[in-house]
């Protein structure tokens, strides 16, 4: 028979033998977690910076279209004052169309926001891609 340890032992009868480690553990945890509620809240950031410039090139670009079709009354014209306004922001945007119907002038625009994680996951492409527009109506004289 092999002898039994002794009470004495106390590495043989620890209480909390399987919780070894187990503060670091629970760190990392809370680490990585705080790493996912960050990279998240940069991408979220990022995405509603991209919406609110966006937003105001597309404002910007139909009063400035909305004063042209006051000032001439072409449509076309409205149109080329619209794209002045998008080629001056210098913003990697991508006109989706401009529409002039009667005295108001519609623009909107596609563009796609910086983010760390959000571009490289397939099914979240679309929060990534934002769509915006800005109407104005012309005054008249």
């Amino acid at each position: 028979m092999t002898p039994r340890p002794s009470r004495a032992d106390p590495f043989l009868h620890d209480p909390f033998r399987g919780e070894r480690g187990l503060v670091g553990k629970i760190l990392l945890a809370w680490l990585l977690l705080a790493a996912v509620i960050v990279v998240g809240a940069i991408d979220a950031g990022s995405i509603l910076l991209t919406r609110w410039r966006a937003a105001d090139l597309a404002k910007d670009a139909s009063v400035s279209a909305a004063e042209a079709l006051r000032q001439s009354g072409d449509e076309e014209q409205a149109k080329l004052a619209a794209l002045d306004t998008i080629a001056d922001a210098d913003e990697p945007v991508r006109l989706k169309r401009i529409g002039v119907g009667g005295r108001a002038v519609t623009v909107v625009l596609v563009v796609r926001a910086d983010t760390l994680v959000v571009g490289r996951i397939p099914f979240l492409d679309d929060l990534e891609r934002v769509t915006v527009s800005g109407s104005t109506s012309a005054p008249r004289d």
